[in-house]
């Protein structure tokens, strides 16, 4: 397993009540915040097309319209249902308390743009019976493969090529949060920039 500093918003509180996750579902219970939906696992995970990508900048990808609060528990935008792709310099990693890792990334082309991606643990509940499970265990890898045998905190300052799932997240004062709250949650494909 790959070792990090934990912290960032897997730990935080939302506002208002959260839905709880029945016991008898296959994988570890690790987060509950519109747990399915950044899992890829809700009701709608098969209408998102991983094949089907928009390229866009960081910065164009704050422009749209804000989602910070009142969120409902299933996807529910239009940018919930696309997969982004965007070339990001990775300021801060963090391996969270739900099992996530936290990258945040900031455009190059734009500094003080920036949006947080998630890299989701494929053994936690909601992921497991994913209908994009390979495609999340993919990620996984290249992800594996780009931090190597150092530390992921190492792969700062690092310019990738992240490929996401559009999703709005609770303003909780996450570490490289985007102006939107919009967030690449899950991460599909993670690579160096070349």
């Amino acid at each position: 397993m790959l070792a990090a500093s934990v912290g960032g918003c897997g730990s935080s509180v939302s506002p208002g009540p959260t839905p709880s996750l029945p016991p008898s579902l296959p994988g570890l219970a690790c987060g509950i915040e519109r747990w399915f939906v950044k899992t890829l696992a809700d009701d709608d995970a098969s209408r998102v097309d991983p094949a089907v990508v928009t390229p866009i900048s960081i910065q164009d990808l704050n422009g749209f319209a804000g989602h910070c609060g009142s969120l409902p528990d299933r996807r529910t935008f239009p940018e919930e249902f696309r997969v982004f792709e965007v070339v990001g310099r990775i300021t801060y990693v963090a391996h969270e308390v739900d099992r996530d890792y936290h990258i945040a990334i900031e455009d190059p082309a734009a500094p003080g743009f920036s949006v947080v991606t998630e890299l989701a643990d494929t053994l936690c509940q909601g992921a497991v019976r994913s209908p994009h499970l390979t495609t999340l265990m993919g990620a996984q890898a290249m992800f594996s493969t780009l931090v190597g045998s150092r530390s992921p905190t190492a792969l700062v300052g690092t310019t990738v090529r992240l490929k996401g799932v559009g999703f709005y997240d609770f303003d909780h004062g996450q570490r490289g949060r985007s102006r939107n709250c919009i967030e690449l949650h899950p991460i599909l494909a993670i690579e160096p920039n070349r």
